[in-house]
């Protein structure tokens, strides 16, 4: 294999990717990007455009892959054990710190159902929870619903409230689970 085309095709894929998120920062409505945007943006043809990716769609599945990677990376270890911590401080500083990150993410659909899902530890800590296990995925359903939309509010407002703040009001959220 050519050494220096492997450099130049990530090179191209880099640009293209920083391309597509600078669009998506750049506007309101992202639903209107083109290839033709995003190869102005990139600097390159559009064959080099189609040489790595088939459309938008399979580009915006490389980067959600890219950003759930990302993600799971703070929480590497507990994904390699397959146990949950419970500590939430890190979810949280980790937000506070890439906050542009994090807005991309949910401005690009994704939320945090799949995240959970994937790093097999909430069905863990759903099943520490709850002692009817019947119902466990709807469970895990309205906890990545709850902390996806607690994100997003915090995010929005612009993650004024320290990191150990908001972790303490997920823990508290779970602390009050009451029988109905």
């Amino acid at each position: 294999m050519n050494k220096k085309n492997n450099i130049r095709n990530r090179q191209s894929e880099e640009a293209i990717q920083k391309a597509y998120l600078a669009l998506v920062i750049a506007r309101s409505d992202i639903s209107g990007i083109t290839v033709s945007d995003i190869c102005k943006k990139a600097g390159v043809n559009r064959t080099t455009f189609y040489s790595h990716y088939m459309d938008i769609d399979d580009l915006i599945q490389s980067i959600y892959e890219w950003m759930m990677n990302e993600f799971l990376g703070v929480f590497s270890d507990e994904v390699e054990k397959g146990k949950h911590s419970f500590d939430f401080l890190k979810l949280f500083e980790n937000i506070k710190e890439n906050q542009i990150f994090y807005k991309l993410y949910f401005k690009l659909g994704f939320d945090f159902k799949s995240v959970f899902l994937k790093s097999g530890s909430s069905m863990d800590v759903a099943h520490l929870f709850f002692k009817d296990t019947r119902y466990v995925d709807y469970h895990v359903e309205f906890f990545a619903a709850g902390i996806t939309a607690v994100i997003r509010k915090w995010l929005d407002g612009g993650c004024k409230e320290s990191p150990e703040t908001m972790g303490r009001i997920l823990v508290e959220e779970y602390q009050r689970k009451t029988s109905f």
